[in-house]
């Protein structure tokens, strides 16, 4: 564990935001390349879209972490108003930024399905990246175990599952899936306008949630995690999402077959 990986001066760079920062600005700017090359987004519509779901995500991710930590917060209200105190969630971060992206392509005109194609592989590879930074922080990590995973982390009686390296090496192996489908599938030249790699992702990644937040220590809600109830939530709207987007891939080869 290295929560500080060095000073700048006197001031200490902590791994965890660090690794969360660059994740992020790797998950924006690669979108908006994918979503220009790769989807022929319109640049000046797609940049306002990118800014303000950035902005949500922040804010989903800050909610999500109250919610993960809420006895802390209950004890002590005035520390939900301490900015620089509490770590983030990156399920409520992506689904707020995914509903104001939807909101914000409709608004433009945009097809929703280019953006959140175009954003599906770099949004793996943002909790990739992030969840290194957990990983060195010392945080969101499991329950004791005495399996050859196990990691002790500083202060600990006994090893724990690093759910941090999970949460990455699952966002890896999603991102790596959704890059085939894409090979196979094409990008801007795609015959049926509908999303695919986004519908996979929801699915993927809600049951990742789900079954690794198992894992997790901390806060519960009744017998579960927050992740367990939005990974479940989230994978169930994928998998209606992905038939829905099936049918109609279905439908346009019945048309070509005629």
């Amino acid at each position: 564990m290295k929560p500080v990986l060095f000073y700048l001066g006197s001031v200490p760079v902590h791994s965890y935001y660090l690794l969360w920062t660059a994740g992020l600005w790797v998950a924006l700017f690669w979108t908006r390349s994918r979503a220009e090359a790769r989807y022929l987004v319109d640049p000046d519509k797609l940049h306002s879209i990118l800014v303000w779901s950035f902005l949500a995500m922040l804010l989903g991710a800050r909610i999500g972490g109250y919610f993960d930590n809420w006895s802390v917060y209950a004890a002590d209200p005035s520390r939900l108003l301490n900015l620089l105190e509490g770590g983030m969630s990156s399920l409520p971060a992506a689904l707020s930024c995914g509903l104001a992206g939807i909101w914000l392509c409709r608004k433009k005109g945009i097809p929703v399905w280019k953006v959140a194609d175009a954003a599906s592989i770099p949004t793996m590879a943002c909790i990739a990246i992030g969840r290194w930074g957990c990983f060195l922080n010392g945080c969101c990590y499991g329950g004791e175990t005495s399996c050859l995973l196990g990691v002790r982390f500083p202060g600990m009686t006994a090893p724990v599952h690093p759910t941090q390296l999970y949460y990455s090496g699952g966002a890896s192996a999603i991102a790596l899936l959704l890059w085939y489908l894409e090979s196979k599938i094409g990008t801007a030249d795609r015959k049926s306008p509908v999303a695919v790699l986004w519908p996979v992702l929801m699915i993927l990644y809600g049951l990742e949630r789900a079954f690794v937040d198992v894992l997790r220590e901390g806060d519960r809600i009744g017998p579960f995690k927050l992740g367990q109830v939005l990974g479940i939530a989230v994978a169930i709207v994928g998998m209606v999402w992905l038939f829905r987007s099936i049918a109609v891939l279905r439908s346009n080869c019945s048309d070509l077959g005629r």
